[in-house]
């Protein structure tokens, strides 16, 4: 485990042979993640370690606490979360029985512009800590899975700007997350009748006739269809 100072930003040289890495053309070792060469210690910041996290909720914890209460400014810049996904990579992208990594599409691990919803919302660093943020224990439903997967129901419920509202949020809280358990209800990350997926497209359509963000969260689940019920809550 290694203890980091601060986070760090990768400068366009340090961004280079961050995807080079990632792409497979460059060893890991390659890099020194706090070289001048490759970049610069963040003001502000505190330090960072890069211990292993149950789930993307705890390490979303860390990060912020790390990050402090500017964090939101720091979301444009790419070689904050380039530098963030290389150091943590051993707890979003570990290593096979093989000893290899799979990283996936380019978008789970390059930081695109954070206000391209359908691509921001599939880093699996920087997108985390924007629902922890910003939602705090309303993205539970969210940010319960382990930190390297990108599961269903983040990808469906994150994919448009107007699903950060927190009252939404809480309403797909009430529906799928098991307070119980600390995770998704049983068919909460599947694709049939009530599901996340359901859910993402259901709020298109009361979203013709409804302003969602003005309305509350309870109001949002009596106006869903019956497919829903089994995943409501039972009422107090």
């Amino acid at each position: 485990m290694t203890n980091f100072s601060g986070i760090y930003e990768f400068d366009g040289k340090g961004l280079i042979a961050f995807k080079r890495v990632f792409e497979g053309l460059l060893d890991e070792e390659a890099i020194s993640p706090t070289d001048p060469q490759f970049a610069t210690r963040v003001p502000g910041t505190s330090s960072l370690s890069d211990a292993t996290a149950a789930t993307a909720k705890e390490l979303a914890s860390r990060i912020l606490s790390s990050l402090g209460s500017d964090w939101q400014s720091l979301l444009p810049r790419p070689g904050i979360w380039a530098w963030l996904t290389f150091v943590l990579r051993d707890v979003v992208f570990p290593k096979d029985s093989h000893g290899n990594r799979r990283f996936g599409e380019v978008h789970r691990w390059y930081p695109s512009d954070p206000g391209d919803f359908q691509k921001a919302q599939r880093h699996l660093v920087r997108m985390p800590v924007v629902l922890l943020g910003n939602l705090g224990n309303l993205a539970d439903h969210l940010l319960c899975g382990p930190p390297s997967t990108l599961p269903e129901i983040r990808e469906q419920l994150t994919s448009q700007q107007d699903m950060f509202s927190p009252e939404f949020q809480k309403a797909a809280r009430a529906l799928y997350f098991d307070e119980t358990k600390c995770g998704l209800k049983r068919g909460g990350g599947g694709k049939s009748a009530g599901t996340p997926r359901r859910l993402a497209k259901v709020r298109q359509q009361l979203d013709v006739t409804w302003n969602l963000f003005d309305l509350d969260s309870d109001h949002i689940l009596h106006l869903l269809p019956k497919e829903f019920e089994r995943f409501k809550p039972n009422p107090a």
